[in-house]
Formats: C-alpha cells, sequence, structure tokens
C-alpha cells in the first residue's frame, strides 16, 4: 500500500532515514536539537491540518498493543497515515528499550502509510520516554498525520502522557480490579475515553458497567467503550468515537508537544545534575552538612542543580 504525500509534506524521505533521525534525537545533544528545529521549521512552513497525537494507557495485560494495531488497521484502510510509537521499559545494561515493535505490533513492511518504532524510557520520572514528545514532531515532519503514542502502562507514572498527547485512551480489562487501580491511580481522571478491551472474555460487560457507575457521580466523564482486538469487535467503533473527540476545539496540538518536550529537557537535566552530585559526592556532603547543623536546609536545592 502507498500514499500521496501528506499536505504537510515530508522532512524525512524514508522510514530509514526516520528511524536514524529518532536515534538521534534519543541520545540528545546538539544534533537532536538540529534535527527538531529542523522539523519545526518545516512544520512552519506546510499547509494542512497538525497530525494528532493520540496516547493509549493503561495496565499492562489489558491489550493495549493488539487494540492500538487494530486501530492502526482500521485507520489506514480509511486512508490515514498512521505511526506507532511504543514506550517501553529500558534495559539496565544497554538502556535500550527491552520490548521491541516486532514483538508488541505486527509489522507491515510493504505499506510506508504505517511506521512502527519502540523508545526506552531511560529512567524518565514519568516512565514516559524523555523524547516522546521531540519524536512525535519528527513523525509529524515525515508526513504521518496520526499517532499512537503507547505507554509503558505503570500507573501513576503514566499521566505524562497527557502533557503531549491531544487524546487519551484508557485501555482496561475485563478481569475485575484493574478499573478500581486506574482510578486510584488517577488514570480515569486524564482519560477521554474509556475501553475496556478482549469483549470477547467473560465479565466484559460488567467491567464495563463498573466503570460507567464509578464515573456517575463526576463530571464531564468519559465515554466508555467495548472493543475485542483480536476479533476485530468494536474497533471501528472505538476509532470513530476517537476522531469525534480529536474534532473538540483544544490546545495547540505542535505548542503543547513542544512544551512538553521543553518540560522533559528541564527534567531530563535536573536528573543529570543530580545523578553526578551523587556519583562525586556532592549529594552526601549537603546533605551532612544540613544533618549536623552547618548550613541550612533552604537553598540546597538550588545549589544541586546549579551544580
Amino acid at each position: 500500500m502507498s500514499d500521496a504525500p501528506s499536505p504537510r509534506g515530508t522532512a524525512l524521505r524514508s522510514a530509514r532515514e526516520l528511524a536514524q533521525a529518532i536515534t538521534t534525537v534519543e541520545r540528545g545533544g546538539a544534533s537532536a536539537d538540529a534535527l527538531i528545529q529542523e522539523a519545526l521549521a518545516h512544520l512552519a512552513t506546510a499547509t494542512g491540518p497538525a497530525a494528532r497525537v493520540i496516547g493509549v494507557t493503561g495496565p499492562p495485560g489489558a491489550g493495549k498493543s493488539t487494540l492500538v494495531g487494530a486501530l492502526a488497521d482500521r485507520a489506514r484502510e480509511g486512508g490515514r497515515r498512521v505511526a506507532i510509537l511504543a514506550v517501553d521499559p529500558s534495559s539496565a545494561v544497554s538502556g535500550g528499550a527491552l520490548l521491541g515493535d516486532r514483538v508488541r505490533v505486527e509489522e507491515r513492511p510493504d505499506d510506508d502509510g504505517r511506521f512502527m518504532r519502540s523508545i526506552a524510557t531511560r529512567g524518565s520520572g514519568r516512565s514516559l520516554s524523555h523524547a516522546a514528545a521531540a519524536v512525535s514532531l519528527l513523525i509529524e515532519a515525515a508526513g504521518f498525520d496520526l499517532v499512537f503514542i503507547e505507554t509503558v502502562g505503570a500507573g501513576q507514572a503514566d499521566l505524562g502522557i497527557a502533557q503531549l498527547a491531544d487524546l487519551v485512551l484508557l485501555v482496561e480489562g475485563p478481569e475485575g480490579g484493574d478499573e478500581v487501580q486506574a482510578m486510584k491511580a488517577g488514570l480515569l481522571e486524564s482519560a477521554d475515553l474509556v475501553v475496556v478491551n478482549k469483549g470477547d472474555r467473560p465479565g466484559a460487560d460488567r467491567a464495563v458497567e463498573r466503570i460507567r457507575s464509578g464515573l456517575a457521580l463526576g463530571t464531564d466523564a468519559p465515554e466508555v467503550l467495548l472493543t475485542s482486538a483480536i476479533e476485530g469487535s468494536g474497533v471501528t467503533e472505538l476509532l470513530r468515537a476517537l476522531e469525534t473527540a480529536l474534532l473538540r476545539p483544544g490546545r495547540d496540538g505542535r505548542v503543547r508537544r513542544v512544551a512538553a518536550h521543553l518540560a522533559a529537557a528541564v527534567e531530563s537535566r535536573a536528573a543529570e545534575r543530580l545523578r553526578a552530585a551523587d556519583e562525586d559526592g556532592r549529594l552526601d556532603a549537603l546533605a551532612r552538612g544540613i544533618v549536623d547543623g552547618a548550613r541550612p536546609l533552604r537553598g540546597a536545592v538550588d545549589e544541586l542543580l546549579q551544580g
């Protein structure tokens, strides 16, 4: 399957070039900044609407990857150019993603209108890769108009997806208990749509009703849908609901993603300085001085951030 170029054109001419650019952005530094700036410059002069980013979160085992793959298939049938960005846990040895896109989502090597990539969290405090926002800008500049970002599924830490996505889809399983944990973790508060996946399993209908009942007392409660990604039931209806929700007025998507990138960059820089202070003993020395009364607590954080 092949598509005509997006109205935005393409700053990166092939999936290989895009993959190489993403690797550079993950590593950070001046080369990464140059690529992001180039993508933004391209988008600033491009025509057509901005790409839409859908964040997909929820507990492990709910079938997020299979559902995202099914949604991507439906979107491609409708002519959308779709990218899937799977944020995976980092390897303690290599720093790379432990799970690869070949394992998570079925590949379509003959389809240049579909792109998949796994990126590692690399110690991000919110379990959302520090590079996710920047990578989404590269993907848009490469001509993709619908981007799914699937998070690790680590409860409270996944709230970071709401900072860069235009819409958050919370995926729950039917086994019971998951939806209660989601409510406690605050995931439902950030969700624009909720879906109970694996609708072919016993208890799925009851899980939908439990979530709806739990949301009934709140205001602006998200819609709750039922799907079976394996069987394909409810997937078309879910994609339609997502596209309808994306039509609602809201904050400019590119501004949102650049702001998320800047916030992640500040967080990453602070983490690097704290790590350096810990490695050279300054952190313990500072703490010892506070404990012994040799210096006040006030100003200690600023001192660490200044390096």
